[in-house]
């Protein structure tokens, strides 16, 4: 059953990125209500951060695994092939 549902790249970014809007939503109507110091509040507001870094996590290791962001790890095309063979010196080699 788990074969079955298979979710790809975009829809997978999709849904992070409406879980990490509607906790930031959450967080600023926390402050719109005026709930920030009391119970109620405090519970919001820390659901919603967590929602958010929870989602924010997920999207950044998502757009790492797809080289969206960081280094690309990729062979310069001017590098030069490397040879099973050692290479020759400038000089010879001693002989006994």
């Amino acid at each position: 059953m788990a074969d079955e549902t298979k979710f790809g790249i975009m829809e997978v970014l999709g849904i992070g990125l409406v879980m990490l809007i509607l906790s930031l939503i959450g967080v600023a109507a926390d402050f719109v209500f005026d709930l920030k110091l009391d119970m109620d509040g405090l519970l919001l507001i820390s659901v919603c951060l967590m929602m958010a870094l929870v989602s924010a996590a997920m999207l950044f290791s998502l757009a790492k695994d797809q080289g969206w962001i960081g280094r690309q790890k990729s062979v310069p095309a001017s590098a030069p092939a490397t040879s099973a063979a050692p290479a020759a010196s400038s000089k010879p080699a001693p002989q006994k």
